[in-house]
């Protein structure tokens, strides 16, 4: 499965500036990174000191599993809009932008 995570301090704000201004139409809110759930989640272990090896890897392309297996959203339209930056999972899940966002 590929997704687009976005922080959902980025989310809200960026749904809170959309509402209250002149946008019509639709647009996307997502992150910038399209990342595979093993990739979200070998990101969430790094960051928190975990061993990434143990998550399980698989496609679920080889399941029965319903659904869309690539759901990518471009925000370019709604980031002209906005004055929030939406980031990418890389970037949030980062030592460095966890360590900005506790302190």
């Amino acid at each position: 499965d590929i997704r687009c995570p976005v922080h959902v301090s980025d989310l809200a704000a960026a749904l809170l500036e959309l509402a209250d201004g002149s946008a019509a139409g639709i647009h996307h809110v997502a992150g910038t990174d399209a990342l595979s759930r093993h990739q979200l989640g070998v990101l969430i272990a790094e960051r928190d000191g975990l061993d990434a090896s143990r998550l399980p890897t698989g496609r679920r392309a080889d399941s029965t599993t319903p659904g869309p297996l690539d759901i990518r959203l471009d925000s370019q339209a709604a980031q002209r809009h906005l004055r929030t930056r939406l980031r990418g999972a890389r970037e949030f899940l980062s030592g460095a932008a966890s360590v900005r966002h506790k302190g």
